[in-house]
């Protein structure tokens, strides 16, 4: 406080003016978009709201994810498969999205075009299936063709 009043005391007598203006930190945020209401929305695990979500929200620099669910949903559905396929669709509706500072980053989340996603992702998944089962039969016809 001494060096602050001696500072002023100083410009006074040499005539200088200063000026203290708050400089404010830009504001780092995010602004999400659903095609859908009433879709509850994460941020980094927490639930900020559901959609629409009207207002940005402020978030530090640095990679943040958003998504329908939170990330410790529990998943037992008594199948191992569907378990697997919920876990891939929960995995779908996850972006993660990189914020530098001082900007306002849009994220567009199509909650209506999630399950033709993870159907197309089943059926890449069980296309790969078959060949690696054809891959596998060629390997064993080739090596019991040498022996």
């Amino acid at each position: 406080m001494r060096s602050l009043t001696l500072v002023l005391f100083l410009s006074l007598l040499s005539g200088q003016t200063f000026e203290w203006e708050e400089k404010s930190e830009p504001i780092t945020a995010l602004q999400i978009f659903c095609d859908m209401d009433d879709i509850p929305i994460f941020v980094d695990g927490i639930q900020v709201g559901a959609s629409p979500i009207k207002e940005t929200i402020q978030v530090s620099p640095g990679w943040h994810q958003v998504s329908y669910f939170p990330p410790n949903m529990k998943i037992d559905t008594g199948s191992m498969n569907q378990n697997r396929k919920m876990r891939d669709l929960i995995q779908i509706a996850r972006q993660d999205v990189l914020v530098d500072k001082g900007e306002t980053v849009r994220v567009v989340l199509s909650y209506r075009s999630l399950e033709g996603e993870a159907i197309e992702y089943e059926q890449r998944l069980s296309s790969s299936r078959w060949v690696g089962l054809a891959m596998v039969m060629v390997l064993f016809s080739l090596m019991s063709w040498t022996m």
